[in-house]
C-alpha cells in the first residue's frame, strides 16, 4: 500500500504561511518551488514562485524523457544544487530512465534542459522510480530496478559528478543494490560530513554506503528491530541528526502505530542495531509512519501518518538518540478520505529552529493533490493546521516531494 501509481508536482504556500503567522522577515524574498510532474509519456519539470498568497507558474519544460508515475511515498526523485553562480535541478526520468540535468535562468523559459544522462551501464528504474540525492559536488542516483517479461535488471546507485553549468560525467555505479529481503532503496540520506549514504530498503533492512570523491561502497546492512514490532515494519524515509550520530528511520505498515526505528552511526558509517520506538501506540495512534522530518534544531521529529492522515510530532534527544512522546502531539489533517487518500512526506517551512510550519503533501483520491499547511508550536512541536488548509494542485493525482528555494 506504500507504492502507487502517481504524478509528481509541488504547491508551497510559504507566503500564506507567512501571512497565518503575522510574520514579514521574508518580505524581500523571492520564493520558488520545482516539481517533477513524472509524467508519461513525456515527462515535464514545472518552476513556480510564490506572489502574495498565490502560486505563480513561471515555466514548464519537457525533460526529454519520461516518468512512470510510479515510487515509493518517501523516495525523493528530484534535487536542486548550487554550481558556483548556477541553479541546478536535476529529475529522474523513471521510464527512459535518465537524470534530465537543468539550469535556472532569469528569463524566458528560466529552464533549460541542459543533458539527459543515461547509465552506460544499463541502469533502469521502471519498478519504483529513480530517486537522486546530491552531496559533495556528486549526483547518487538510485535506480530501482526492472522487471519485464524476459528478464530483469537489478538495482543499482549511479554516482555522476556535477559539472560546471550544471551538466553531468557518470563516475560509476554500484550494482545489485537490494536490501537484505530483496528489497529496492526507498528513502536516502547524507551524514553532514558528506562520507555515508544511509539509506531504508522498504523490505525490512537498512545500510549505509561509504562515498565521497566520486567512489561509493557498501558499508554495511541489518533487519530494524521495527521489523519485529506487531505485525511488522519497513524502513522509508530517512533521517540524520546534525550531530551526525543518528540515522533516523520512518517505519511503514499497513497497521502498526507511529513508529521510528533509530540507529547510531559509527565513525566508519556503519549503523549499529537500531533501537525501535512506537508501533503498539506509545508514541500516538497514527498508522503508517512513511514520511518524516527532522526539525532544523533536532528537537523534533515530524512524522506523516500516511494511512491514517494524520502528523505526529515526537521529541528527540539528539546527544542520546532517544525519542518521546511527551506532549501527545497528534494532529488529524484536513481532507482525509474526502479529498485526498494518502500523505507521504512533510517538509519544514524554514531551516532554523522548529522549521515554524510544515507542509504535508497529500493526494490519490479525486485526481487532484493537496498541501497541507501546518504551524509549528516552537515549545512542544505540536502543529496546527492553517485556516483554510489544505489547498488543492490541481495540476496533479499525485502528490509526492517539495523541492524549493529562494533568494
Amino acid at each position: 500500500m506504500n507504492k502507487v501509481s502517481r504524478t509528481l508536482a509541488v504547491v508551497v504556500l510559504l507566503a500564506l504561511f507567512l501571512a497565518v503567522c503575522g510574520s514579514s522577515a521574508y518580505a524581500t524574498t523571492h520564493y520558488y518551488v520545482v516539481a517533477n510532474n513524472n509524467t508519461n509519456p513525456s515527462n515535464t519539470v514545472s518552476i513556480y514562485e510564490i506572489s502574495g498568497t498565490s502560486l505563480v507558474p513561471v515555466s514548464t519544460v519537457s525533460t526529454g524523457g519520461a516518468g512512470n508515475g510510479a515510487g515509493y511515498f518517501a523516495e525523493v526523485t528530484q534535487s536542486i544544487a548550487q554550481d558556483g553562480a548556477n541553479t541546478c535541478v536535476f529529475a529522474g526520468d523513471a521510464n527512459t530512465p535518465d537524470v534530465a540535468a537543468m539550469k535556472l535562468s532569469a528569463s524566458s523559459p528560466f529552464l533549460t534542459v541542459v543533458g539527459n544522462y543515461v547509465s552506460p551501464d544499463g541502469d533502469a528504474a521502471g519498478n519504483d522510480g529513480l530517486g537522486i540525492i546530491v552531496s559533495g559536488g556528486y549526483l547518487y542516483a538510485n535506480y530501482t530496478g526492472n522487471t519485464f517479461i524476459g528478464g530483469t535488471v537489478n538495482p543499482a546507485i549511479g554516482v555522476w559528478k556535477i559539472n560546471s553549468g550544471c551538466r553531468l560525467t557518470f563516475v560509476t555505479h554500484l550494482a545489485n543494490t537490494s536490501g537484505l529481503n530483496g528489497g529496492t532503496i526507498d528513502g536516502m540520506a547524507v551524514t553532514p560530513n558528506g562520507n555515508t549514504l544511509v539509506v531504508g530498503y522498504g523490505d525490512g533492512s537498512v545500510g549505509s554506503y561509504a562515498i565521497g570523491g566520486g567512489s561509493i561502497s557498501l558499508i554495511g546492512q541489518e533487519i530494524i528491530a521495527g521489523n519485529g514490532v506487531g505485525a511488522g515494519a519497513y524502513a522509508g524515509s530517512v533521517a540524520i541528526s546534525s550531530n551526525g550520530l543518528w540515522a533516523i528511520f520512518g517505519d511503514f505498515s499497513p497497521s502498526n502505530n507511529t513508529q521510528l526505528d533509530v540507529a547510531s552511526i559509527g565513525s566508519n558509517g556503519a549503523l549499529a542495531a537500531t533501537t525501535t520506538y512506537g508501533g503498539t501506540g506509545s508514541l500516538g495512534a497514527g498508522v503508517d509512519s512513511n514520511g518524516i522530518q527532522l526539525s532544523p534544531n533536532n528537537k523534533f521529529i515530524y512524522v506523516v501518518d500516511s494511512l491514517s492522515g494524520q502528523e505526529t510530532t515526537v521529541s528527540f534527544d539528539a546527544t542520546t538518540g532517544v525519542v518521546s512522546y511527551p506532549n501527545a502531539c497528534l494532529t488529524s489533517l484536513n481532507g482525509f478520505n474526502t479529498n485526498w487518500a494518502f500523505a507521504s512526506q512533510a517538509a519544514a517551512v524554514v531551516s532554523s529552529g522548529s522549521g515554524s510550519g510544515l507542509y504535508i503533501s497529500e493526494s490519490f483520491l479525486n485526481g487532484d493533490s493537496y498541501i497541507g499547511l501546518l504551524e509549528v508550536n516552537a515549545t512542544t512541536g505540536c502543529a496546527r493546521e492553517a485556516t483554510g488548509s489544505p489547498f488543492i494542485d490541481s495540476n496533479s493525482g499525485g502528490l509526492e516531494s517539495i523541492t524549493a528555494f529562494s533568494h
